[in-house]
């Protein structure tokens, strides 16, 4: 009986299930299993498509741009950042000061608390900052990877600047009084004609303004004199030392002089790297920078060698680094009092540059009781300086590599968005990327700009400007108080050294005088401070 109750039991089950599979229903069945089926492949090849298309695209984002997963953890990062924020009920940065959109030229938009006051407005105080620090962080090494991977490591910079077409004035023993040479544009052409961070592809032919003296040529050095005494911008070439050097300044070279020395009573080299989010680099003091009034600071120092920083530049050059990647800027320097001591206790620089360096008068520091020392810069592919200005007459000298320097001249300093409250902390610099000026027509949904970058903008664009890109072995006379706003073309190295103040400077394009009335803060009888 067990037995033949099982097997009934057995048979109905079997039954219902070939009932089931065999029922005939009118096609409503095999309709709904065919449904169930169909989504359920389809549900599939969605899948496998999505997959296979987010390969694709890491793919072609890993080759066009060795920099794309980096962006996509950092969008990853502000994500998770975000929802702690939220879940936390706390008010972050990110939400005070909240990040605008990128565009090509730089993914940052200044914050309009950090700008000038706009002419005809009034001045605010600033009151804050009271730091002993400058704000320090850590470098970024993810790019150590993508150079792993480079398809062009060993190649250099895209464009070599130093190598590249050049067409010169005709030279001119005695220097214009008329205030035709140097032949100066507004800003918006220069930047219309060859875009700041349009550093693949410059015009064919770069065309100079400055004129252009051999060192070499005893007439064309007296000449050379005339302008310099005459507060005019040129530049020389044919240096035997800033050639020697050149050659000499190998990555290798450089990294044992900052490292240590062969004498052990010589000083070392100290360097001293800054990052930026972005290709600019503004100036600011640190103690006065309070990032509750003003948002993050510029830039931040980063504990890198000289090594590790020459290893990002060269990478820079090689992958073509976009102007929105973080950027390293590296500075150095040799106090005043260096050339007073025996050779064999100089640093590098000043072993290799003797006529920035003699206690006797050259060409080059031709003022030495003025003189402040040498001050070194070694920049990478699309840093950005933000114009200023020296009060010394500035004699800079290019060994390796090339910069695009924009130069305006004294007179011009309320056209540039100059900084004029004392207690802030960029006082007497501008904070503007100038390289935004070819973007005023682009609409406010477009740019994200604020109102007063915008407005400084359209000011600065009709500034009086020149473009000279000084390339290794030549050597830029920049008069005082000119304002230079500074482009590192690719990887390079370069020196200046200041020979005392001009105070007069040109009658044609201002001095000393023009400078101190732009900057100049009224304050009322009472406010004055005595001296």
């Amino acid at each position: 009986m067990p037995s033949e109750t099982k097997a009934r039991i057995n048979g109905k089950a079997n039954l219902r299930r070939v009932d089931r599979s065999k029922l005939d229903d009118g096609g409503t069945g095999k309709s709904k299993i065919s449904y169930v089926q169909r989504r359920r492949r389809r549900n599939v090849l969605y899948t496998a498509v999505t997959l296979i298309s987010l390969a694709l695209l890491y793919t072609f984002i890993k080759g066009k741009n060795p920099d794309g997963n980096k962006y996509l953890r950092e969008r990853l990062e502000r994500a998770k950042s975000l929802k702690n924020v939220i879940s936390n009920s706390v008010m972050s940065d990110e939400k005070r000061y909240p990040r605008r959109k990128p565009f090509t030229n730089s993914n940052r938009y200044l914050d309009p608390r950090q700008l000038a006051t706009l002419p005809g407005k009034e001045a605010e105080d600033y009151e804050g900052g009271n730091h002993n620090k400058r704000p320090h962080g850590e470098g970024d090494d993810a790019w150590r990877s993508s150079a792993k991977h480079n398809d062009r490591s060993g190649m250099g910079p895209k464009v070599d600047y130093a190598k590249h077409l050049y067409e010169y004035p005709k030279l001119m023993d005695e220097p214009p009084t008329d205030g035709s040479y140097p032949r100066l544009e507004p800003m918006r052409t220069i930047f219309e004609t060859w875009g700041q961070d349009d550093l693949d592809n410059p015009p064919d032919t770069i065309v100079e303004v400055l004129q252009h003296f051999d060192y070499q040529s005893e007439w064309q050095m007296e000449a050379a004199i005339k302008y310099r005494d005459l507060e005019l911008p040129f530049k020389v070439y044919n240096v035997p030392e800033v050639t020697a050097a050149g050659l000499k300044w190998t990555d290798e070279y450089l990294s044992d002089n900052f490292a240590k020395d062969d004498d052990f009573q010589a000083p070392q080299m100290r360097a001293s790297v800054s990052k930026s989010v972005d290709n600019f680099f503004a100036f600011y003091q640190p103690h006065k920078w309070d990032t509750e009034l003003l948002g993050p600071t510029p830039s931040i120092d980063v504990d890198w060698t000289f090594d590790k920083w020459a290893r990002h530049a060269v990478y820079a050059d090689e992958v073509g680094l976009s102007s929105n990647a973080k950027h390293y800027y590296l500075e150095t320097g040799v106090g005043k009092n260096e050339r007073y001591k025996p050779m064999e206790h100089w640093t590098f620089v000043s072993r290799d540059l003797p006529s920035f360096s003699s206690p006797e008068p050259t060409f080059f520091g031709f003022n030495p009781p003025e003189q402040k020392g040498i001050q070194c810069r070694f920049g990478e592919r699309g840093v950005t300086a933000a114009t200023h200005y020296d009060e010394g007459r500035n004699m800079v000298a290019m060994m390796t590599g090339a910069k695009r320097y924009i130069l305006s001249p004294p007179n011009a300093c309320p056209k540039l968005g100059v900084v004029t409250s004392r207690n802030h902390p960029s006082y007497r610099h501008s904070m503007l990327n100038f390289g935004r000026v070819t973007l005023l027509d682009e609409s406010d949904d477009v740019l994200e700009m604020s109102q007063e970058e915008r407005e400084w903008l359209k000011i600065a664009a009709e500034a009086p400007t020149l473009s000279t890109v000084l390339k290794a072995g030549e050597v830029l006379y920049i008069p005082s108080n000119w304002f230079h706003y500074i482009v590192s073309l690719q990887k390079s190295a370069q020196c200046n050294t200041r020979s005392g103040i001009h105070e007069e400077g040109n009658p044609m394009f201002g001095g000393l005088a023009d400078v101190e009335k732009c900057t100049a803060q009224v304050y009322d009888d009472d406010d004055q401070e005595s001296d």
